[in-house]
């Protein structure tokens, strides 16, 4: 009899009902500190302020009325990549609130994502390490912006499923899922990297020896890139307009080599004493701590697609200068949590699910109450 691969679907019910449970628990609990009592106005109100109107929801709704546009304040919005935003547009058709419609696209996501997180740990671990990594993924400290107006949840879809698929073999829908992310942040491009040494393994390596029309799609995972560039020009005639805006105000945002923007981040974390503990020290830590797993990761013979994706992943991402949202951006990088997730000693496990828990409920607290965490 052939071996069943993947959970069922009640097990993905149980996935997504855990990944949205653990940030609707938090956010009551969180209303009842806030406030003394329950309510669900009061909820519905501390989700409307914190997970709508903050920073980057903003622009991404306003892309999602009115577009791209080339004059104006507003025109610095090309900066944000255009998949999420239309997606709310389009959603918006059968009626109700963007910003409604927003969540909801974010959370439908996060469980997506959670779900096919499972599954990707399921083709080399057991259930035990699958829990645990959904667990990790959804008690990172930052996590609780995937449940907003913002990318994260999108992308963690988009990016896991690809990875997930090129485990599979599946060139075309990795090259879909790929294109996809990459038109929703620039880091999706990098999916290309563990695409293509994972055709190369299967093409020469023996299992897979001739070439499949198919697998030409793992070429469409930079075409989302390409198509943004396109956007740029076409607003512009410059197809890295973004690039001026970035750098400008209110972001200031330059291509730095790794060690120059960690060092300008110890300054920070110096100069600016009360973002230390919620910005600039916390960027620091998780450079080294997501660094030293993956390198742990090596060691422990992990897949080479999942340590190729973490390492330029993580390297890409610190190479932004002037950062002040490291913490929600190094959510998309999954293979640590996976890394982590398949250690074998239980009092580690514990104590790693602990502490992540204590993590995220201090960090969620201090952003759901207005604190300085981007």
């Amino acid at each position: 009899m052939k071996k069943k691969i993947g959970a069922s679907w009640r097990a993905w019910l149980l996935v997504a009902g855990l990944s949205l449970g653990i940030h609707y628990l938090m956010l009551v609990i969180a209303q009842i500190l806030l406030h003394g009592s329950f309510s669900f106005a009061g909820l519905g109100q501390l989700i409307n302020e914190r997970l709508t109107q903050p920073g980057d929801a903003v622009r991404y709704l306003d892309i999602a009325r009115n577009g791209y546009v080339a004059a104006g304040e507003n025109a610095i919005n090309l900066v944000f990549y255009p998949l999420y935003p239309l997606l709310i547009r389009i959603c918006s058709c059968l009626g109700g609130d963007m910003g409604v419609i927003g969540m909801i696209i974010s959370q439908v996501c996060l469980a997506g994502a959670s779900v096919f997180l499972y599954e990707l740990v399921l083709l080399d671990g057991d259930k035990r390490m699958a829990w645990d990594g959904v667990l990790l993924l959804n008690l990172y400290p930052f996590s609780l912006f995937a449940m907003g107006v913002f990318t994260e949840g999108l992308f963690l879809l988009l990016t896991i499923s690809c990875m997930y698929a090129i485990r599979k073999g599946n060139f075309l829908w990795a090259g879909i899922a790929g294109f996809f992310s990459a038109l929703t942040r620039t880091q999706g491009m990098l999916l290309i990297f563990p695409a293509v040494y994972q055709w190369i393994v299967l093409r020469f390596g023996g299992e897979k020896s001739k070439m499949r029309w198919k697998d030409l799609g793992l070429l469409l995972i930079p075409g989302g890139f390409i198509l943004y560039l396109g956007i740029n020009y076409s607003l512009h005639g410059n197809p890295f307009k973004f690039l001026e805006y970035e750098a400008a105000e209110p972001w200031y945002q330059t291509t730095e080599w790794i060690g120059r923007n960690i060092s300008l981040q110890y300054d920070q974390a110096h100069e600016l004493q009360g973002l230390g503990l919620t910005i600039y020290w916390v960027q620091i830590a998780l450079y080294f701590i997501f660094l030293s797993v993956l390198i742990y990761g090596l060691f422990r013979k992990e897949k080479m697609i999942y340590l190729l994706y973490g390492g330029v992943y993580l390297g890409f991402t610190y190479l932004s200068g002037w950062m002040i949202s490291g913490g929600r951006y190094m959510l998309g990088c999954f293979p640590v949590m996976m890394i982590l997730a398949k250690g074998k000693d239980d009092w580690k496990r514990r104590l790693l699910l602990m502490g992540a828990g204590m993590l995220f409920f201090a960090y969620s607290l201090f952003y759901l109450m207005g604190h300085a965490i981007m």
